[in-house]
């Protein structure tokens, strides 16, 4: 896990105040879960750290790109990204999650780590509805031929319903009202 070890923040040695860091996030980053939704991307990461004595306040901006398939025609496509997060850490006697944006970990740490809290927030950055963008004129941007089957396919179509469905076995079955 090289690829993570920068995100493996050293905060004992800096003075109380505003720092700024910087991270190219790429394929190389998201190598490393394997259940990632998003395999290719450029995103750029500039995390600003408010250190203070009893606390550490992460502010997270996203900016870039990512590959996302789209829901409609199943291709691949580039977005833009542009996400920001905050989270809170504090300090305490042991590691544990307080809510969903405050952390409270060991005051004898000397580094925390965002990693995992990168991918977290990229991943809910992410639309809920993944379609290709229209071009210039208002046209979808997705494949035209898989567009054009999914219409065939679709009910209400005069389309020849699928030979050999599984699901032909279920126009047999017949329920007793009775019970």
């Amino acid at each position: 896990m090289e690829a993570l070890k920068p995100y493996r923040i050293g905060f004992s040695g800096l003075s109380n105040g505003n720092h700024k860091f910087s991270f190219g996030i790429g394929p190389s980053f998201f190598d490393c879960f394997e259940h990632s939704e998003i395999s290719q991307g450029d995103i750029n990461l500039n995390l600003e750290l408010l250190k203070e004595d009893n606390m550490l306040v992460f502010d997270f901006w996203f900016s870039g790109w990512i590959e996302l398939f789209c829901d409609r025609c199943l291709e691949a496509y580039h977005d833009r990204f542009n996400h920001r997060e905050k989270l809170f850490v504090k300090f305490g006697e042991s590691y544990y999650e307080q809510s969903e944006d405050v952390v409270v970990i060991p005051s004898t740490d000397s580094h925390f780590d965002i990693a995992q809290y990168v991918y977290e927030y990229i991943h809910l950055g992410l639309p809920l509805k993944k379609v290709h963008p229209d071009d210039a004129h208002g046209n979808s941007g997705c494949d035209r031929d898989m567009l054009e089957r999914v219409r065939r396919l679709s009910p209400g179509s005069d389309a020849e319903p699928l030979e050999g469905s599984p699901f032909d076995v279920l126009k047999n079955l017949y329920f007793n009202k009775d019970n």
